[in-house]
């Protein structure tokens, strides 16, 4: 019992650890946003933009996000369903919004995850081991969907990529860090299939999330379909995503402004979404108007501000969703008490 308190509390090295990724995050994030919109040129192309833009686009981007959170649910009831898991759709549509919301308003790496799996235990308190093989698979099947996605887009883009420097430079980077995802997961797969994952070093860093990675694949391989479909809903939820960048671009768009095409955007959205997922600034703030700029500015001539304005309102889209996370946090608590 003593022990689990300890652990509960973290170490003071841990706790210093933890304070300086997140005090990073900030550094990052905030050199992201003066860079980006430093220039009271670039701040006066944004106002006179938002002041134009089209709100049906804005409202059809939302909706937009909202079949993505939508997908999301059913591909985890899904899951949870081959673990003799059973939640209604509010619980679970409520748990995973709840996980976005804190995803995107925690610094750090703890985001969602934890909190749903906390959500969870509630609903299903003697089955805390098959819960958390389920988030895991869940969290499995976004890696090894956008880097589908992002080969796809490599495969049948390249030549568009690569016709600027910078952006080539980008791909590339996205690249390794997809590279270095797959090969982990593709170590996962064989840990599973042969069963050595738990014969590894106690010490390993991480090897508790390889044995949990691996076990959710051992169990989810046996049930190949179902599994394959929640691969396929979570393409489709991706794509969703993109789409609702693409709406709020969209939403900035005049005679005389360019914006990104439903093409370019979902082009460059897996190449973003790689980068970003690395937890090196605040929800990818900074880093994603910085990309859309490099990106959109040398592939579509899409103006700077405009470029930046458009991740940011896509972030906000997605943000108003996190909002509604928030309430439905605070709804299921009050519902216990």
């Amino acid at each position: 019992m003593q022990r689990s308190k300890t652990v509960g509390r973290g170490t003071p090295a841990s706790t210093i650890k933890r304070s300086a990724m997140i005090l990073g995050q900030l550094l990052v994030t905030g050199a992201g946003i003066f860079y980006v919109f430093h220039s009271a040129e670039t701040r006066g192309q944004i106002a006179t933009a938002l002041r134009h833009a089209s709100w049906q686009w804005l409202v059809l981007g939302w909706f937009a996000y909202g079949s993505v959170e939508a997908l999301a649910t059913t591909r985890w009831r899904m899951l949870l369903r081959i673990q003799n898991i059973r939640l209604g759709w509010w619980r679970a549509g409520a748990i995973v919004i709840v996980g976005l919301f804190f995803n995107m308003f925690l610094p750090g790496l703890i985001g969602g995850d934890v909190m749903r799996l906390y959500l969870l235990f509630k609903e299903a308190p003697r089955q805390r081991g098959r819960g958390t093989l389920a988030v895991t698979m869940d969290r499995l099947l976004g890696l090894l969907s956008i880097t589908f996605l992002a080969l796809t887009v490599v495969v049948f883009r390249f030549r568009w990529l690569n016709s600027s420097p910078a952006t080539a430079r980008i791909t590339y980077l996205a690249l390794v860090i997809l590279g270095a995802a797959f090969t982990f997961v593709t170590l996962l797969f064989a840990a599973a299939a042969f069963g050595f994952a738990k014969k590894l070093p106690k010490r390993l860093p991480l090897r508790h999330i390889i044995v949990e990675s691996a076990d959710a694949l051992d169990l989810y391989r046996a049930r190949i379909g179902t599994t394959t479909l929640a691969f396929f809903l979570t393409v489709a939820s991706h794509l969703a995503y993109y789409f609702s960048f693409y709406c709020a671009g969209r939403s900035l768009r005049d005679a005389n402004t360019p914006t990104a095409s439903v093409s370019e955007m979902l082009s460059i959205m897996p190449l973003v979404n790689a980068i970003t997922g690395v937890p090196i600034s605040f929800g990818g703030v900074g880093v994603r108007e910085t990309l859309f700029q490099h990106f959109l500015g040398n592939l579509a001539h899409v103006p700077a501000a405009i470029a930046a304005l458009s991740a940011s309102l896509g972030f906000a889209v997605q943000a108003s969703w996190g909002v509604l996370g928030g309430v439905a946090f605070l709804i299921l608590r009050s519902m216990r008490r």
